[in-house]
């Protein structure tokens, strides 16, 4: 898994991608390159597709956009709503990796009421960093963001940042299902502009062999009442392109795009869809976490409850 549902709680079918310019993006590197080149995980070439969308897109324009996402006015009204359970939308497919595994691909869309201001993908997650957890779907997700000395120590050092870029390191740690312990430390640059955030998160190989950060998962054997973990396997990560973008048919309303892409090796579920079922799962939890936590923002400053009803 790659940290995608990490930044969920922060703010954060694969459609057919066509031909991209040379440069997308320059100052963002990690989206950039997805979408220029995509990623390989596991020897599988993995596409990312242009968000759906685009800065500075007229009300009307954009609302056929949001309505041919949706299929109807009725389903966009029900998408929009301001509502901690207004609907997400969560496409899915799957590319086979041969004898090692399979690779896992989601597209994913939702709309929150934010201010753009009021979303910040480069900060901590409160809810996962330092040792805290957050569970959903009998999944355990926790991360730490690698402070300077972490990255100098391994001889990396972070992009100076142009135009603003922004640029940081994650270690998730995952357990999945009470079988799968998970590690991987995954790279992230993220620039804003007027309209919209983009974030781009690939897992870095450099870490692969990593002492005390490393790219592994390993089964979790159980002997009675006790755990044993199994040995240690090279993990070959994922990686994710997310946009948050101010809408401008919705008032005070966010639109929020993630299409992320994780490898599954055979060992885990014997290629059984079961990871992927729970994905919805991991998600809806975390974008009704996010909602919750800005209904409770606005309402703290006098604005509409999470019922949409001012003051309650």
């Amino acid at each position: 898994m790659t940290a995608t549902f990490l930044l969920l709680g922060l703010t954060v079918t694969t459609q057919a991608t066509s031909a991209v310019p040379k440069a997308i993006h320059p100052e963002n590197p990690v989206y950039s390159t997805l979408r220029t080149k995509g990623a390989t995980l596991a020897g599988v070439q993995v596409d990312f597709p242009a968000p759906l969308h685009k800065e500075g897109t007229s009300a009307e324009a954009e609302h056929a956009d949001l309505k041919r996402l949706t299929g109807s006015d009725r389903s966009l009204a029900e998408f929009t709503r301001d509502s901690v359970s207004a609907p997400i939308i969560l496409k899915t497919r799957d590319e086979p990796a041969g004898e090692k595994g399979i690779v896992r691909m989601a597209d994913l869309w939702f709309v929150v009421r934010a201010s753009l201001d009021e979303i910040d993908p480069t900060s901590a997650d409160s809810s996962t960093g330092e040792g805290k957890t957050v569970e959903a779907g009998n999944m355990r997700f926790g991360s730490v963001r690698l402070e300077p000395k972490d990255l100098s120590a391994r001889g990396i050092t972070p992009g100076a940042g142009k135009s603003g870029s922004r640029e940081w390191y994650i270690h998730l740690t995952s357990r999945m299902l009470d079988r799968i312990h998970v590690e991987a430390t995954d790279r992230m640059t993220a620039t804003r502009s007027d309209g919209s955030w983009i974030v781009g998160t690939i897992t870095d190989s450099r870490f692969d062999a990593d002492q005390t950060l490393p790219n592994v998962w390993h089964a979790i054997k159980r002997q009675g009442a006790t755990e044993k973990p199994g040995p240690d396997e090279v993990y070959a990560g994922g990686a994710s392109i997310i946009t948050i973008s101010r809408l401008a048919s919705v008032e005070g309303a966010l639109l929020i795009e993630a299409h992320f892409a994780f490898f599954e090796p055979k060992a885990w579920f014997n290629g059984a869809p079961v990871l992927r079922s729970k994905i919805g799962v991991v998600a809806q939890d975390r974008i009704r976490g996010l909602r919750r936590a800005l209904a409770k923002s606005r309402k703290g400053e006098g604005g509409r409850s999470p019922t949409g009803r001012p003051g309650g």
